[in-house]
């Protein structure tokens, strides 16, 4: 079964929640003149508030040992630093970090992996599979989960980039929507200014604040004043 990329939503779905993945992490959905992306949440989380990627787990990132692959192979057997569950890198991405061959610098979109620390199966969502040949000793990869996996609150130290606002209030391994453009709410710290651009927080866990280019910018204020510690029209462009 293969499932759209981007999807041409109605009012209202971008508030369903569910246990069960009904999408690719990282789908679009638009709605009018709004726009969201599938996500999975690493923690429970309330509506209206912004969200960041997870960190990524250091042992599992970089410079990951593979087995000798073939150009044109859509697996690859891998050897990760520490435990991955089943399907844990699905819809993220397998890269070539260093080598001494053709092949650094490629990424690769992943389908699935089986659970294991080595020689783990990697499974590549390309139908041309390997653009370069892999050499065990030589060449050594990274790993990296969809950025909308397992998000998290805005921290006021970040951890990740910020990926999307939240429609709804999403349990901890549940699956939503986060809106990343277009007219939405969201917690605000401090009192910015009509039209101003904000960033996120460094004061308020899942708010926003009066941009002063030292963090990520992510749209600005509505058409009235924000008022400390309540959700507040905002313009998105995350």
């Amino acid at each position: 079964m293969s499932f759209p990329q981007t999807i041409m939503g109605k009012w209202g779905w971008e508030q369903v929640v569910t246990t069960a993945k009904k999408h690719k992490l990282g789908t679009r959905m638009q709605i009018a003149e709004t726009e969201y992306v599938y996500a999975s949440a690493g923690e429970a989380v309330l509506a209206g508030q912004l969200m960041e990627s997870a960190a990524v787990e250091a042992n599992e990132n970089d410079d990951l040992a593979v087995a000798t692959t073939a150009a044109g192979s859509t697996t690859v057997s891998v050897t990760f630093g520490g435990a991955v569950t089943k399907d844990e890198y699905a819809d993220g991405f397998l890269y070539v970090n260093a080598g001494g061959g053709a092949g650094a610098g490629f990424r690769y979109r992943i389908k699935g992996n089986a659970a294991g620390t080595s020689g783990v199966t990697v499974t590549l969502d390309h139908e041309d599979g390997l653009i370069t040949a892999l050499t065990n000793g030589t060449d050594v990869v990274g790993a990296a989960k969809n950025i909308t996996s397992g998000v998290l609150q805005s921290n006021t130290t970040s951890v990740g980039a910020c990926v999307g606002v939240t429609m709804n209030d999403i349990a901890s391994g549940s699956y939503g929507w986060l809106q990343v453009r277009g007219q939405g709410v969201c917690l605000i710290q401090g009192t910015p200014g009509a039209g101003l651009g904000l960033m996120r927080s460094n004061g308020t866990a899942g708010a926003v604040e009066l941009a002063d280019g030292s963090l990520q910018d992510i749209g600005t204020l509505g058409r009235t004043a924000g008022v400390n510690g309540e959700y507040h029209e905002v313009y998105l462009n995350i």
